[in-house]
């Protein structure tokens, strides 16, 4: 029996017949669509995630370098620094993965990757970072690690870069102390 379709409502009428259909052509072409579907708005979840969370890493380093440049983290150690950072980004992040390096920034780029914390091939820090402040005017280099988890790997959508399975995201700010006059 087939019914005319509903004026105004097309889309009502075109559930039915896929309700109605005996062949299960839909259901097979569905059933081959879905995966790259679902693969795409993952793939999108993830990517907007991770910007954000870029995003919000950037903030908060900006305002701990600002910190450091006011003359606001003079008697910090490295753990109380890094706690301070840690207080920034608690929304979004875990302390445990975040990796704090401040340094007088190298005098030439040449020796900057020398300055930059080193990983192995499973992900972990192959020297602990340093942490120092020198007396103004220094140029100062302020390097905020985070290794970030990556879901959805197991389905080829692998945003990582280090062996433990996580994205490193790093910001770094270079900037000059104060002076305190």
């Amino acid at each position: 029996m087939n019914r005319p379709e509903t004026p105004g409502f097309p889309d009502l009428a075109l559930t039915g017949r896929f309700l109605r259909c005996e062949s299960g052509a839909q259901a097979i072409e569905f059933a081959m669509i879905a995966p790259m579907i679902i693969g795409v708005l993952l793939a999108t979840l993830q990517v907007a995630l991770i910007f954000l969370a870029k995003a919000y890493l950037e903030t908060a380093v900006e305002s701990a370098a600002r910190f450091v440049m006011t003359n606001q983290a003079n008697a910090m150690t490295q753990a109380q620094f890094q706690t301070q950072v840690c207080n920034e980004i608690g929304a979004l992040f875990s302390c445990a993965n975040l990796i704090v390096e401040l340094e007088e920034a190298p005098s030439s780029a040449s020796q900057m990757s020398a300055a930059m914390p080193q990983f192995n091939a499973a992900g972990a820090l192959t020297s602990p970072t340093s942490y120092g402040i020198a007396a103004a005017p220094a140029k100062m280099i302020l390097i905020v690690m985070y290794q970030w988890p990556i879901f959805g790997s197991g389905v080829g959508l692998n945003f990582s870069n280090l062996g433990n399975g996580t994205l490193l995201m790093t910001s770094t700010q270079i900037f000059q102390i104060e002076p305190t006059t």
